[in-house]
Order: C-alpha cells, then structure tokens, then sequence
C-alpha cells in the first residue's frame, strides 16, 4: 500500500482512481489497512478503498478544497471520543462510526456472541449454554473496557497518551464475575502513562465522574478484555487478542455487515452522490 507525502498527493490518487473506475463509482478513504481489509471484499473493486495511514492524513485529505469538486471520495473514521470531546462530528462525505471504533461497533452488531461460537466448544451445540456464555462474556468485558475507555478520554482531553498493552487484567477484576476494582486500575493505567499532566488524584475523579456506558469501550480494549474472560472464566486457550480481532472481522455475515451504522450512512452518501462503492 503506498504511504502518502501528503494530504493532496492522497487525493490526487483518488482522482486518478475515480477517473479510472467511471462516474457510477466512488472511492472509500479509510486509516488503516485493517479497515482496507475488512471492506474492500465488499466493494465493487478492491482498489475503491484507499488507506490514508492514519487519522490525521485522513482528516488532512477531507479538508483539502478540491474534493468538493470531485463528487466521489467519502471518508471513513473511528470516532475514538473524539465527537464527545467537540473534536469532531458527521460531516459531507465524512463518516464516524457509531462507537469508539470500528471493533465495538462489530462487537455490538453481535460481534461477541459469533466469537462465543468459534472459540468454545460447549456453545456450538447447546443454544441456551450459548446466550449464557454470550451475556456473561459481554457483561464482564464491558466492565474492564468502559473504565479503560474512561481513562482514553480524559487523558485525550488533557493531551497526553496512555498504554493498555501491558494491563494484566486478572489483578483487576474478581474471577467470575464483572468486579473490577475501578481505583486500582485507573492507577496503573496512570503510573503507565507518558508525562501525564493531572496529578492522580485529579485524573481519577475524572474518570470515575464519566457515566459508565458502552460507548466509553475501545474496540482493542473490549478484545483484550474478552480474550482474558474467555481464558479465565471458561477455558479457552490459544487464542490471542489479535486472532480474536481477525476473527470477528472475518465471521460478520452480509446481513450484519449491511446493518452496521456507519455502513448504512456510507449506503446514504451513495444516494445521494449517484456512486457506487459496496458491492453487496
């Protein structure tokens, strides 16, 4: 995939694409290649989806004035707080998914109970042991993801960049259940951090006063914690975060995939713009 100078060499490429595919089609921008892989199967022709490599390059390419005349580029973007922080909102041909990214939303689109159904065996063949596992697996995931999302969000507002790759998440959360010992983790999600620029104090208090919702979970967080539910309250082995991700990418039947939020916006822009882009 090629990595661009620029915001205008990005969208000199989709003209070019646009001009080769004809005035039906239209070109989907996307950050990453993960986002490339999991829609352009979907497209009328791979080369519709054009990974920008990042937020910023994305949002440099939607802000250049030419794309006003071209009629055919729409930008894709996970919304990553940053709409509830007042960063960023829906715009013409700028499309933000529904939760934190692309991965809670798939999770949310029955994401988890189709990851249930790869990975433990007691659930293929018992409907109820199914919906148990399902809820039990969401309620205890959520419950680690919401509070490291709240921490994402303060620390985005204050400027300063947090890890959750290294969280042992067994030390935070009472086995069996969907206990997590919210202080605890906030603190090692701080003693982590880069420079922070809160004291702790300070820091914790904003996060606790955030209201628990789904909407705080990163998509990377809620897979991290699933993994690590799945592994110590129900057995599963073998499996990384990252072979989850690539599975709930994988496994997403056209009827979900077409039901997404941000997929049905994309399905309105092409109304209205008279191009075509999803290919189902």
């Amino acid at each position: 995939m090629p990595s661009y100078p620029s915001a205008e060499a990005l969208i000199s490429d989709a003209a070019l694409r646009l001009d080769q595919f004809g005035s039906d089609y239209g070109v989907l921008i996307v950050e990453g290649p993960d986002d490339k892989r999991f829609l352009c199967s979907r497209t009328y022709f791979r080369q519709q989806v054009i990974v920008a490599g990042g937020r910023r390059m994305l949002l440099a390419a939607h802000a250049v004035p030419v794309i006003r005349e071209l009629n055919g580029i729409v930008f894709l973007t996970d919304c990553d707080y940053e709409v509830t922080l007042g960063n960023l909102s829906p715009s013409e041909g700028l499309i933000i998914t529904r939760h934190a990214d692309i991965e809670a939303d798939l999770l949310d689109a029955g994401g988890f109970e189709r990851l249930i159904l790869q990975v433990v065996a007691t659930a293929l063949d018992n409907e109820e042991e199914l919906t148990r596992i399902t809820a039990a697996a969401r309620q205890r995931s959520i419950a680690l993801a919401d509070v490291l999302g709240r921490t994402r969000q303060v620390a985005k507002s204050e400027g300063f960049k947090i890890d959750t790759g290294s969280i042992r998440h067994h030390k935070y959360r009472l086995p069996g259940s969907a206990d997590v010992d919210e202080k605890k983790l906030i603190r090692a999600v701080y003693q982590a951090s880069r420079e922070p620029t809160l004291p702790f104090d300070i820091f914790a208090e904003r996060v606790i006063s955030i209201g628990p919702s789904y909407d705080n979970c990163n998509g990377h967080d809620l897979i991290a914690a699933l993994n690590h539910v799945l592994r110590d309250d129900f057995g599963v082995r073998g499996q990384s975060p990252y072979q989850l991700e690539t599975l709930l990418r994988a496994t997403i039947p056209e009827t979900a995939f077409l039901a997404l939020d941000f997929v049905a916006r994309l399905q309105q822009w092409e109304e209205r713009n008279v191009r075509r882009i999803i290919g189902l």
